[in-house]
């Protein structure tokens, strides 16, 4: 029998939210805390402003990488952290994106191939790493250009391991993979959300 080697899964949550959205930090009911949006795209000198990337070097990374000028995308929000329970260690969090584009933005199956591609992509690959990756569409409403669409949300989380270094170790693999998927992304089209400086 093959071992699970990862899951890669697509579902579309009711409901939706305004971008930007507000925060300084309250706590929410599962722990977290939020600070709310921060457009970071094509401002690599805002990342030391998201607190929740200040203790995380992986999600640190696939920020930056994300938000670089010459993709098609921009983050919404993330977070991560550990777990520990009678089955041992693992760490769990996630990114959020959207098409940089009034158009891609606004139809929800635009998501479908990042997430068709990705998943050829992971198997493909040489990583024996054992990861879950959900993928969650939501809708949402960019403020700013007033413009309706979707994010979609990728949701990481290790395999139990026996040890807090060995589930940071994998959680930084992981994000790897996707960080690097993600950062290839070309920007298709002109009708930018948020403009990015040439």
């Amino acid at each position: 029998m093959t071992k699970l080697r990862y899951r890669n899964l697509l579902s579309i949550k009711q409901g939706g939210k305004g971008i930007p959205y507000g925060g300084t930090g309250e706590l929410r009911p599962d722990g977290d805390a939020n600070y709310g949006f921060k457009n970071l795209k094509g401002r690599p000198e805002l990342l030391d402003s998201v607190p929740e990337l200040l203790s995380d070097p992986a999600l640190f990374d696939a920020v930056k990488v994300i938000n670089a000028a010459p993709t098609g995308l921009l983050t919404v929000g993330c977070t991560s952290g550990d777990v520990v329970d009678e089955n041992g260690h693992r760490r769990t969090g996630y990114v959020e994106f959207a098409f940089n584009s009034a158009s891609l933005v606004a139809d929800a199956s635009n998501y479908f191939p990042l997430y068709f591609h990705f998943d050829r992509y992971l198997s493909s690959s040489e990583s024996t790493l054992q990861v879950a990756y959900e993928w969650e569409l939501m809708q949402a409403h960019f403020l700013d250009p007033n413009v309706g669409g979707f994010t979609c949300s990728v949701f990481l989380n290790t395999f139990y391991a026996g040890s807090s270094g060995e589930a940071q170790k994998n959680w930084a693999e992981a994000m790897a993979l996707l960080t690097h998927y993600l950062g290839g992304i070309p920007q298709g089209a002109s009708d930018y959300l948020y403009a990015v400086d040439a």
